[in-house]
């Protein structure tokens, strides 16, 4: 066998069925092998970045690992945007680069030359940071060896991304028949009995007494495949619990006791039941600065805090904090709940958390709608979301719309995802392509403002070359709107780069020129349910307001119980009855 051979076999016996690419001349071999494998496909796209965003979608969408492949040089170096997608959210995928052959380098006598072949990169270098491994491989025993290990690493632990660089002349020869499996590596685990016996005990130490109690459903309990154990924990004690974005997709929205996601852009109860919470409870988030704030100190700041997560360097960020902490494959949470008492709430705090979810909870709040007569995008999410399959795939872009979608969307069983860590420009396009070229027979819904939409538009022709089932949503406010919003805040409202200077092209003839349907609508009572056909592909424009905002969102050097548009001091003191936040000026 082949070196080409045995990666595609070596791909196909550990799950892999498409890869996604562009072809070149240091990676032909290796498409060629894929296309004569019998059980496997390739996807042609426009841009390796898109590939890539694409590869990401397919484990968030069904579990399995996506593939790309690339040329060397600027085709392996396209594709670190959507790599780092997969790296910061924990994304387990695998990503196959051609390159010059050994022979080359080799004649340079060791000599440090920026570039030996026609296209050469050290792409292993650049791509170490945003991947669990990378490596390149000299021979037929490195090429069985590093590719079984890369595909390892890139399931197990704290998942993501991993990169094997395969030089030319090592994609032919003769590597033998024999396949090396990553599941042989399985057996080198350590035993978790430690971990969980500590997680019981201080998850018990923290919950013993609790009478403000709340849980944070973090994106690692549905990495970890435990989703479905908390949920029934959660519900059988009516703990109530908020989430983190990107763990949104793993539980029903309509269990009682969930409040909404929390952070910067976060739901106003959510927000204000964890600040005043006297214990809170992190399961699989890393509580980055969009979740906390700028501030961490102003983060839950009566609560016994402790945080269970895998990764031990996540850990040690909080021990200026003074939070309680526990190492923990949440694969194994299970075992943990099964063996803790629940917290018992008081009446109070119940009586509290019943009221802030009625007030806040699903609410429409956006003022500039109202105020300029125009749509509002919450409105139109609303609106689609009770039109669109209970097991629809919904992929959100980034910016405004990203925290429209997000701050409103009510997940059944619907898979709901976004690139929630990089978050780049352009990405829910290639994601839903991933999406429907995995599930083919499921609605695939994308959401995109029309400045993400300009960055991967050549994605269009793939949708039309495979026809592909895909609505795409443009949230269209005519520029960077979380940038003016920004720039509204502290720089004057000068719209320098996100109105001046920017433009669209029309997209009603960009929308026929890729054989997409075309409607524009500016009204909410004009979204029909015909437009979102599991058939066929289409651009849906919703006309909104240049100026509409983010509601509600934080401004620096606030908590994030404190969100703009800012409550009275009746209401903010009503709201926040258990723990004091007088020290904030407040709006007369």
């Amino acid at each position: 066998m082949k070196g080409a051979d045995y990666i595609a076999e070596t791909l196909s016996r550990h799950g892999v069925k498409d890869v996604f690419l562009i072809t070149g001349g240091a990676c032909a071999f290796m498409v060629d092998a894929i296309s004569r494998h019998p059980a496997m496909r390739y996807f042609c796209f426009q841009h390796e970045q898109a590939a890539a965003m694409a590869a990401d979608a397919i484990w968030r969408v069904d579990g399995s690992m996506g593939a790309t492949m690339a040329t060397s040089g600027p085709g392996a170096t396209n594709l670190l945007t959507g790599i780092a997608c997969s790296y910061f959210d924990s994304i387990p995928s695998i990503h196959i680069t051609g390159q010059v052959n050994l022979g080359e380098t080799k004649a340079y006598g060791g000599a440090k030359v920026r570039q030996a072949g026609f296209q050469e990169t050290k792409i292993v270098e650049m791509a170490r940071p945003i991947t669990k491994y990378a490596a390149q491989v000299h021979d037929a025993a490195s090429l069985r060896r590093e590719l079984a290990k890369a595909i390892y690493i890139a399931n197990s632990g704290r998942k993501g991304p991993v990169l094997i660089d395969v030089p030319m002349d090592v994609q032919q020869i003769d590597v033998g028949d024999t396949i090396e499996m990553a599941d042989a590596l399985q057996a080198q685990e350590p035993s978790a009995t430690e971990a969980v016996d500590k997680s019981i005990q201080q998850l018990e130490a923290v919950l013993k007494s609790a009478q403000r109690p709340l849980v944070l459903f973090g994106a690692g309990v549905g990495l970890a495949g435990t989703e479905k154990a908390l949920s029934e924990w959660l519900q059988r004690y009516d703990i109530p619990f908020v989430s983190s974005w990107n763990g949104l997709t793993y539980f029903d929205h309509d269990m009682p006791s969930y409040l909404g996601a929390i952070g910067v852009y976060g739901n106003r109860g959510a927000n204000f039941v964890l600040q005043n919470a006297d214990t809170l409870v992190v399961l699989g988030s890393r509580l980055d600065n969009r979740q906390r704030s700028g501030n961490s100190k102003n983060f839950a700041p009566a609560a016994k805090v402790l945080v269970i997560d895998i990764d031990a360097e996540e850990l040690r960020k909080y021990q200026s904090d003074g939070y309680a902490t526990s190492e923990l494959d949440l694969k194994h949470l299970a075992k943990v709940l099964e063996k803790v008492e629940p917290p018992r709430s008081s009446n109070a705090w119940r009586e509290y958390v019943g009221e802030m979810k009625a007030l806040f909870f699903g609410r429409d709040i956006s003022t500039t709608a109202d105020e300029h007569g125009t749509m509002s995008p919450y409105g139109a999410v609303q609106k689609i979301n009770g039109m669109i399959d209970r097991d629809a795939i919904v992929v959100a872009d980034c910016g405004a719309n990203l925290c429209w979608v997000y701050q409103i969307f009510h997940r059944t069983n619907q898979v709901l995802m976004t690139a929630g860590g990089h978050s780049p420009m352009g990405y829910s396009i290639p994601a839903a392509i991933g999406a429907a070229i995995r599930e083919p027979r499921r609605q695939v819904v994308c959401f995109i403002g029309d400045g993400g939409f300009q960055i991967n538009l050549q994605e269009l022709q793939t949708i039309r070359q495979y026809k592909l089932n895909i609505t795409i949503v443009v949230m269209n406010n005519h520029g960077y709107g979380i940038i003016k919003q920004f720039q509204d805040s502290y720089l004057g409202s000068r719209y320098e780069a996100s109105g001046n200077g920017y433009g669209m092209p029309d997209l009603a003839r960009l929308s026929q020129a890729y054989d997409l349907d075309y409607a524009s609508i500016d009204k909410v009572e004009d979204i029909d349910p015909k437009l979102f056909a599991k058939s066929g592909s289409r651009l849906i424009d919703l006309q909104l307001h240049p100026h509409t905002l983010i509601e509600p969102r934080l401004e620096m050097g606030r908590p994030i119980n404190d969100q703009s548009p800012y409550a009275d001091r009746a209401q903010f003191a009503s709201n926040n009855r258990f723990v004091p936040f007088e020290s904030i000026a407040r709006p007369r």
